[in-house]
């Protein structure tokens, strides 16, 4: 277990930027929250590494599922060997909200000690908060209150290991409602919104993008909104549904299990 902290070590020479910038990639997968199942991210790379020229993970490794300790180490070792190839997002599990309720601060616990916790923030602080693939907008959560460009995101603060500014902290948390107009305060709770139809579709049209690709929200894989604008990809095995892996190909969208 201690080499975790060498992987991780190894991944964060290649971090620290709020949003990563990819264009004219042939190939992507795009997976969503993978939640302690290291088994789902391994056969992830072994059934895709050949096929693709760009993963990118949508955050949320850790919580509820067994192994969020081993998922990272595949994750960070996967990053550090092909830093232009691995793109790791930042989740709201990857801030330590979570993770006194859903595990992950218990695993570290019994697995490689208390007092080792500080350095698995350490690491989620350099995260990123988002990527521009390919013209879609990249995200684990959603839109923000008062997010109107993707440059606002550059400006993000890092490293922050608990982010508590509304923007960064949104982007993490919120949810698209495509019934909606506006933001409407979210079941999640304090400080977390839906957005609305209104809200996606004029951030999209304003900053010239394709669509957004997020995760977060439990799925049989995938939920489409808005006529396919918006995309959930869901990758966890917990809620017993099929881990879903969204491919684009020349600019065309398709669904896979694993």
């Amino acid at each position: 277990m201690d080499n975790v902290f060498d992987l991780l070590q190894a991944s964060s020479q290649f971090l620290g930027r709020p949003i990563e910038r990819r264009s004219g990639v042939s190939r992507v997968a795009f997976v969503g929250d993978t939640h302690g199942a290291s088994d789902v991210t391994r056969t992830v790379f072994d059934r895709f590494r050949e096929q693709v020229d760009l993963f990118v993970f949508l955050g949320d490794y850790v919580d509820r599922g067994p192994d969020g300790i081993g998922n990272l180490a595949i994750l960070a070792s996967e990053h550090s060997q092909s830093p232009d190839k691995v793109l790791l997002l930042r989740g709201n599990h990857e801030t330590p909200g979570p993770h006194e309720h859903y595990g992950f601060l218990k695993e570290v616990e019994e697995k490689v000690g208390a007092e080792r916790y500080e350095e698995f923030l350490d690491y989620f602080s350099r995260l990123p908060y988002g990527a521009l693939v390919n013209d879609y907008l990249c995200v684990h959560g959603g839109l923000a209150v008062g997010l109107s460009r993707t440059e606002q995101i550059d400006s993000f603060a890092m490293p922050v290991k608990d982010p508590s500014d509304p923007l960064p902290f949104q982007t993490l948390w919120n949810d698209p409602r495509e019934m909606l107009e506006g933001f409407v305060p979210s079941i999640r709770g304090a400080g977390v919104y839906y957005f609305g139809a209104d809200v996606a579709l004029k951030f999209i049209s304003e900053n010239g993008l394709k669509g957004i690709v997020r995760a977060h929200e439990v799925a049989d894989g995938f939920r489409w909104d808005l006529d396919g604008r918006i995309v959930t990809v869901f990758s966890s095995r917990y809620h017993d549904g099929r881990a879903g892996v969204l491919i684009l190909e020349d600019g065309v969208m398709r669904e896979e299990f694993v």
